[in-house]
């Protein structure tokens, strides 16, 4: 395993494994659902939810079909302390895959149209979420034990609560991209 720093910041670690023909990376952000901003619960996940959906370049069906051409797999989520986004790809492909995660990480422009299909999911979401006994808990317990006004008291399900949902606007995913998704 090697280890090391670019110079903007960027850690980088390097497991090889030369027997299998497929290069996994996982890019990982010093922020999560604790740095959504202060009444906008939900943010840092609906920012990664969003960020395959269209691109300076590309529109949301054009990086599926170039994800299937490549045989890639692109992903992204989000926790309480960090997001990362997940690209495996064929050593083959792996200079195209590279391009198509770059610009999904650097370039995303947050569609209105599916930041609103997004929303939709997202409330039928909450709702099964407060009635599944687990989910129910992960929604509650955070504001018993940290506080209304802590950052550790948003719902562990980061999926934040219906009146964050409607509230949140595309602006709010690009300045939560603008400010956490980067190198430091």
């Amino acid at each position: 395993m090697e280890k090391t720093t670019l110079t903007n910041g960027l850690k980088v670690i390097l497991a090889e494994r030369h027997d299998i023909p497929v290069v996994d990376f996982n890019w990982v952000f010093d922020a999560g659902y604790a740095a959504d901003q202060f009444g906008l619960p939900g943010t840092a996940s609906m920012t990664m939810n969003m960020l395959d959906e269209g691109t300076k370049k590309r529109s949301a069906l054009e990086i599926s079909a170039e994800k299937d051409r490549l045989g890639a797999s692109l992903g992204s989520g989000s926790q309480l302390d960090i997001c990362n986004v997940r690209l495996s790809a064929l050593k083959e492909n792996l200079e195209q895959s590279l391009a198509l995660a770059a610009d999904v990480i650097l370039n995303p422009v947050f569609p209105e149209d599916e930041l609103a299909r997004l929303k939709k999911q997202r409330m039928a979401r909450i709702k099964q979420e407060k009635v599944r006994p687990f989910s129910m808990a992960l929604r509650v317990f955070p504001k018993l034990l940290y506080g209304q006004d802590h950052a550790y008291s948003n719902p562990l399900t980061g999926s934040g609560t219906e009146a964050s949902t409607m509230a949140m606007t595309r602006n709010d995913l690009a300045d939560f991209h603008k400010t956490w998704l980067k190198a430091k």
